[in-house]
């Protein structure tokens, strides 16, 4: 049974910060900006202010709903070990995000390279997510 109100909702709240720090620096000139746009023709930097802000929330919100099951499939497994989270966080990551991603990645005659790019994003945040949500109950 899902259980909401058996979720850390502090752990939910800097996990889902991660996931938007990770993303602010990953997407960002410092970053994988500039392959991003290589792979794109889109440079996120020269959209209208408008657009961003509107992309911005939209992210900001899907990352929100992706740490919240995250959480909750954490919880449903009683996994609280960080080896745990660490299996769950890799599961969870190759099998669906990467999977799902493939045939629309290369439907868009996208390379390899752009799946990746975009696909390790999710590994680093899945995983550290899952450890923190895991770990901290």
């Amino acid at each position: 049974m899902i259980d909401f109100l058996a979720l850390n909702y502090w752990a939910v709240i800097v996990v889902w910060l991660l996931y938007m720090a990770v993303g602010a620096y990953w997407y960002s000139p410092a970053g994988f900006a500039k392959k991003w746009a290589k792979h794109t023709g889109v440079d996120i930097m020269k959209l209208p202010t408008k657009t961003a802000n509107n992309i911005l929330l939209s992210v900001a919100l899907s990352c929100l709903v992706q740490v919240v099951t995250l959480a909750l499939i954490l919880e449903a497994a009683s996994v609280t070990t960080a080896l745990g989270g660490i299996v769950i966080g890799l599961l969870l990551w190759l099998g669906l995000t990467t999977a799902t991603t493939v045939g629309t990645t290369l439907y868009a005659k996208r390379s390899w390279r752009f799946l990746w790019l975009n696909s390790a994003y999710f590994l680093v945040v899945m995983v550290i997510g899952s450890v923190i949500l895991a770990i901290w109950r």
